[in-house]
Formats: C-alpha cells, sequence, structure tokens
C-alpha cells in the first residue's frame, strides 16, 4: 500500500508520499491543487495502491514542521531512494551533509569516485525525490552561487537562510 499526505510549510506545500513503512518522495506541491486532483495523479499507475495519511506520514509530517520551527537539525526518518546507482550515490552523500554545512558538487563528484561528473552530479541533485530530508538545498556551486533547486531558487534560499548558511547572490 502506499499512502499520500499534503503538508504546509513556510517554504512551500509538499505532498509526502511512503511505501511499505518508507518515505518514497517528497513533492513540492501547488498549493492551489486539490486533494482530489494530487489523489488522481497518484492513481496513474495503480488506482487502488494509494491512501490517504498514515502514522507514519503523520511523523514525517511532525519532523518536517520541527525543522522549520529551528527544533530539528537532523532527521529520523526510514526511507530508500528510487533511481540509478549513480543517483543513489549521490543521494547518499547528500543525505551525509550536516545541518548548517554545504558541499559543492564538484567535493560530492571527487566523494564518489567520480571527479569530472560535477554537472551530472547537479542533474541528480534535480532529481532527489525527497528534498528537504535529502537536503540537496545544502549542495552549492563551486564559486559559493545557489546553483539550482527543483523546487526554484527562492525555495533553496529560504532553507539556506534558515539554517543560517551564508551563499552568495547572482550579483556578487
Amino acid at each position: 500500500m502506499i499512502f499520500w499526505t499534503r503538508i504546509e510549510t513556510p517554504v512551500h506545500p509538499m505532498v509526502l508520499v511512503e511505501e511499505d513503512g518508507k518515505l518514497v518522495e517528497i513533492k513540492l506541491s501547488d498549493a492551489e491543487l486539490p486533494d482530489e486532483v494530487i489523489q488522481e495523479e497518484l492513481e496513474q499507475h495503480d488506482p487502488d495502491a494509494y491512501q490517504q495519511d498514515s502514522p507514519f506520514l503523520n511523523r514525517v509530517e511532525a519532523e518536517i514542521k520541527e525543522y522549520f520551527n529551528g527544533k530539528r537539525t537532523a532527521f529520523n526518518v526510514d526511507y530508500i531512494f528510487q533511481g540509478t546507482e549513480f543517483h543513489r550515490k549521490v543521494w547518499t552523500v547528500i543525505a551525509s551533509i550536516p545541518y548548517g554545512e554545504t558541499l559543492t558538487y564538484g567535493e560530492i563528484a571527487e566523494i564518489i569516485d567520480k571527479p569530472n561528473a560535477a554537472r551530472a552530479v547537479g542533474n541528480a541533485c534535480g532529481k532527489n525525490p525527497i528534498p528537504v530530508i535529502v537536503p540537496c538545498h545544502r549542495v552549492l556551486a563551486a564559486n559559493g552561487k545557489l546553483g539550482g533547486y527543483g523546487g526554484g531558487l527562492e525555495v533553496k534560499r529560504a532553507l539556506l537562510e534558515l539554517e543560517g548558511i551564508t551563499f552568495k547572490q547572482k550579483n556578487s
């Protein structure tokens, strides 16, 4: 069974998706999208598989709210990565970046023994299925600038500022 719930956060609404007791996806959602439409989108693959809400997702929601309230710096959430081997390696490194710290795309490429793959690391960051909990917002360009973010640069900027991380603005 697959469960989902929508939560509101200070930076963006999110849809949390659980499969077999593990978080598999956080979708940065449109606040105006009715729950019925979200349910229909999820059910495109298997109409009987998706149900709304679960105790696990309630716990994930509580941890995310604690993060945004400044009361949590690390998550204690079981999750599973669904992606290529390369993506999973990148996401595993990203998951290890401590609160308030950053790595660059190039540093991650070095860590996974692919020193010429900084651009591919950036691509993997953009495909991170579990943003915030797997903190791809903590990955910056080599020059200290933001780089990209699947949820938009305003969301990345807000997450970095929440954690007290400094970064270079576009024109600096």
